[in-house]
Parts: C-alpha cells; sequence; structure tokens
C-alpha cells in the first residue's frame, strides 16, 4: 500500500494534522503542525492537493514544498498559514505519523531514525523492546531518500528559513520600491535582526501552544 508522508495525528485529541516542520530550529522538542480540518475548504483543498503532490512526497519536510506552492488566491502556502495564525506549535511526543490508514508512528520514533542514520550509527534490531524491525523498516521506508547528506541539508534548511525568508522579502520591496535599496542592505549591519515577523522566535510567539 502506498504511503502518505507529512500526515498524522494529535495522539492526545485525535485530531488530524499536517506536519509542516518535524523539529523547531530552536526548540526540538516541538514540531509545527497544521491542523487541515481547521482551514475553510478553498484553502484546505489546496493545501492537501500540495501535501500529496508529487512535491510534496518528496519533500523530506513539508515546509520545503509549501514555500513554493499558493493558494487559490495567490498566497504563498508557507506564510500564509504562519500569518493566518493556522501553524500550530505541538510536542513531538504528541504527534503520531499515520502514513497509511492503518499505520501509526510515533514523529518521535521517526526523527530518532533519521538522527541514528545521520549520525551514521548501526540500524538497531529493536529499541528498549517496543519498536520491532518491522516498524523501523517502516520508518526507513519513510524516509528512503535521505541520505546522510540530504538528512544534514534538511536539518540546516529548518535552521535558516526563516532568514531566507527576510531576505526574499527585502529583495521584493526594493523591487515594489528601488529607493529602499540602501534602507534593505543596511538594515542587518545596524544590528536591529530580521524584519518583524520572520524570525524563528516571531514564529514560534505567533503559534499557539497544543500541548494537552
Amino acid at each position: 500500500m502506498a504511503i502518505t508522508k507529512h500526515i498524522g495525528r494529535h495522539k492526545g485529541t485525535g485530531q488530524r494534522l499536517s506536519v509542516v516542520f518535524m523539529q523547531i530550529p530552536e526548540d526540538k522538542e516541538h514540531a509545527l503542525v497544521v491542523y487541515s480540518d481547521m482551514l475553510q475548504d478553498k484553502f484546505h483543498d489546496d493545501f492537501m492537493a500540495a501535501i500529496t503532490s508529487p512535491e510534496g512526497q518528496s519533500a523530506n519536510s513539508l515546509h520545503e514544498a509549501l514555500q513554493r506552492k499558493t493558494f487559490w488566491n495567490g498566497e504563498t502556502m508557507l506564510e500564509s498559514l504562519h500569518t493566518r495564525g493556522h501553524l500550530k506549535k505541538v510536542p513531538v511526543d504528541a504527534v503520531i505519523m499515520q502514513p497509511t490508514p492503518q499505520k501509526q508512528i510515533p514523529l518521535a520514533d521517526i526523527l530518532e531514525q533519521m538522527e541514528r542514520i545521520a549520525e551514521g550509527a548501526d540500524r538497531p534490531e529493536e529499541v528498549a523492546g517496543e519498536m520491532p524491525g518491522e516498524r523501523i523498516d517502516e520508518q526507513v521506508a519513510l524516509n528512503s531518500d535521505m541520505d546522510n547528506k540530504s538528512i544534514a541539508q534538511n536539518l540546516l534548511q529548518q535552521a535558516i528559513l526563516l532568514e531566507n525568508e527576510a531576505e526574499k522579502k527585502r529583495a521584493e520591496a526594493v523591487r515594489y520600491d528601488p529607493t529602499l535599496a540602501q534602507k534593505a542592505a543596511e538594515a542587518p549591519k545596524r544590528g536591529r535582526g530580521r524584519p518583524k515577523g520572520t524570525t524563528k522566535e516571531a514564529i514560534a510567539a505567533k503559534t499557539t501552544s497544543a500541548e494537552m
């Protein structure tokens, strides 16, 4: 049976969710998710289509695809989900991935397996007697397209995503108003940081904790 990446449920409430960031760069105990059932119909349909698209399924982390996809109204999906308050901060341990209707795998187990692969550790046959070989095989299958280099690139991408977005916004501002070129170039040098709403801290501050 074909698997679908990025889809899961909240362990405590059973709510369906999609994992946009498997870990927050500055807070690896939490993930950023979207409760798809909370989206309005037009946004929901576009969002689910993005997840199941070839780009969505080939992405190691969903945010990679969402920053290139747009909603029906032309808004970039990742930015729109953030500004509209749909990115929710959830403990990693509360997320259960559901690659098929019959399979459920804790997100924490997937992250642990990814870390083991990244570190070049030997693949364990069992973990504390609670993770049989079949479940490990399932996790490896979910990330079969990830070699060590792509995993490292994925983690780095999460850490620098917001910085890249800030640079993009500055370039867009200059394109619309060339007189801002000098101000845009000097902004980082004055130590004022990134534009409001584009830092990792701003993303975390604006998300609503779904801890149970």
